[in-house]
């Protein structure tokens, strides 16, 4: 037997998988931090990427008022260590704490509650700043700027577009349709309006075929997004990258494209494995902050289906261990891909309701999963609300035991099984040799 720890929760669990079955266990490169959280950060903005220091920038340019966007608590962005040395530099060249807005990123998700915003920025920063959510569905807040060369018409946060100086911070990770997160998505989605976040989320955008995980060279998506991102303003972007224990391995900060192109090229390095064969299961491990919901936890199903060489078969499954202890997800866009999908009668139904008539921001997630569904089956493990699991197309055990038991009655004895722990931080390619 192998014993394999998965996150679940906030905790670890072991998995004993017999060697007979046992195909692999695959996990981004290993890399520790080489120095501090504090000193990457530091590092990174006193040389960044393609541009002066941000003092230099205030200084040169005599700005005034500035906008920082920052991830929402479904993001593991180490915030809270990304913005003191930031705000230090912005208040030590002149600009004025009333004139420093703090903006987090929501795209379709919920807004935090109070409480998730000090957790995430630290009280200091939460009493002593302008923090608000942004609000995509209120056209009161929101700027139109324009259409970007691909026609996206774009509404922006009205703080952002009326700053100065607009910075992102963020982490660069697998993203689905992104290639990967970070950079220019803080703004093309997370303060943009829904009629952006829609034009960016439909099928037609999926089918695409240069719109893919761990692709971001030709990427339609990614290139729609960076160019937003320009129009907006953005000015300066802080990223991490992370390994498997959450550490920040590697921070780049500076130019919106040069240092995000940076990250890119390190996060590749470190997340995408080639193998040599797809499994009949994969078990799939969510991060801590992405369990709480089917709309998030499920990411990890998609990165395995939508990986360039998927690691699990077609017809195969995926096992995810999540409490999804608010179902779908309790914002707007969660509650439209549970509308959407609950309401069908299967899973072909979805495919061809929002082919034929489209689906609004977030009811992509519909679209995504039914065609991970189509691929493989996915089994939640541990959940809270089985109900919505089942609604959901998907099946749900109690326990990976049980999971596991359901796969052996499916595929045989010999059923070959392959272990992701981190399933947000991988994705698999053909190996070549």
């Amino acid at each position: 037997m192998t014993k394999v720890q998965i996150p679940f929760n906030n905790r670890n669990i072991d998995l004993n998988i017999s060697n007979k079955n046992l195909l692999s266990i695959i996990e981004p490169k290993k890399i520790k931090p080489a120095k501090t959280i504090d000193d990457l950060i530091n590092i990174a903005l006193k040389d960044p990427t393609g541009l002066g220091t941000l003092s230099n920038i205030i200084l040169e340019q005599k700005m005034e008022k500035a906008a920082i966007v920052v991830t929402d608590i479904t993001r593991p962005s180490p915030d809270k260590k990304f913005l003191p040395p930031i705000l230090k530099e912005l208040l030590e060249a002149g600009l004025k704490a009333e004139n420093i807005m703090i903006i987090v990123a929501l795209g379709m998700h919920r807004p935090c509650t109070e409480t998730e915003l000090i957790e995430k920025l630290g009280e200091d920063i939460f009493n002593n700043f302008k923090v608000l959510n942004c609000e995509p569905i209120n056209k009161n807040s929101l700027v139109y700027i324009g259409e970007t060369s691909w026609g996206c018409p774009t509404w922006i946060n009205k703080y952002v577009v009326e700053a100065d100086l607009v910075i992102s911070t963020g982490i660069i990770e697998p993203h689905l349709w992104a290639g990967y997160s970070g950079g220019r998505k803080s703004i093309a989605i997370g303060v943009a309006g829904e009629e952006t976040i829609h034009f960016q989320h439909q099928s037609e955008i999926f089918d695409d075929p240069s719109i893919r995980i761990g692709q971001v060279k030709g990427n339609r998506f990614h290139e729609n997004a960076m160019e937003i991102a320009r129009m907006a303003g953005l000015n300066f972007i802080i990223n991490g990258i992370l390994n498997t224990e959450g550490e920040v391995i590697k921070v780049v900060a500076g130019d919106s494209e040069l240092a995000f192109a940076e990250g890119v090229k390190f996060a590749d390095s470190v997340y995408n494995i080639p193998i040599n064969e797809q499994a009949d299961v994969v078990i799939a491990g969510v991060p801590y902050s992405k369990d709480s919901n089917l709309y998030q936890a499920t990411r990890g199903a998609s990165y395995v289906k939508f990986s360039p060489f998927p690691s699990v078969r077609e017809g195969g499954m995926i096992i995810i261990p999540a409490t999804t202890v608010e179902g779908a997800g309790q914002g707007l866009g969660e509650q439209r891909y549970y509308n959407i999908t609950s309401k069908a009668d299967k899973i072909d139904n979805v495919i061809e309701e929002i082919k034929t008539n489209g689906v609004a921001a977030g009811g992509h997630k519909a679209y995504l999963m039914a065609l991970t569904l189509k691929y493989a089956e996915v089994v939640i493990v541990g959940s809270k609300t089985p109900e919505i699991v089942e609604e959901l197309f998907m099946k749900n055990f109690f326990s990976i035991d049980e999971a596991l038991n359901y796969a052996f009655r499916k595929y045989g004895d010999n059923t070959k099984i392959t272990v992701i722990p981190d399933g947000f931080h991988v994705l698999t390619s053909k190996n070549k040799l």
